[in-house]
């Protein structure tokens, strides 16, 4: 999976991926931050389900959710940003499709206090 990263010079990273459209596919990011968003751009026209996760370990695949999952059920834009939630690793993951067949191409954007 290819991703695009893009730093700024006000301390935001941005991450981009290639589509995500099966159970499972994510787009995970090293954070180290407490201020982060998640955007998805959906089509495809399927109903399903995304996961917003961090991982402490050191990359150990234990993974908590940092919110409650996301049931999307129509193709457009979607963000979600969080603030004061420490993490070190994050990810987006589709987590079940209920329906059709998604494609989300998943962004991330880190913000960093200097």
């Amino acid at each position: 999976m290819a991703i695009t990263v893009v730093r700024g010079t006000n301390l935001v990273e941005y991450h981009e991926s290639t589509p995500l459209t099966s159970v499972g596919d994510n787009l995970e990011v090293h954070a180290d931050t407490s201020e982060f968003c998640f955007a998805a751009v959906v089509t495809g026209g399927a109903n399903f389900t995304l996961a917003f996760e961090t991982e402490f370990n050191g990359g150990a695949g234990t993974w908590y959710e940092i919110d409650a999952s996301k049931t999307i059920n129509s193709d457009g834009e979607y963000i979600y940003f969080y603030t004061g939630k420490p993490v070190n690793r994050i990810r987006m993951r589709i987590k079940s499709i209920s329906s059709g067949t998604p494609s989300v191409l998943a962004h991330i954007g880190l913000s960093y206090s200097s």
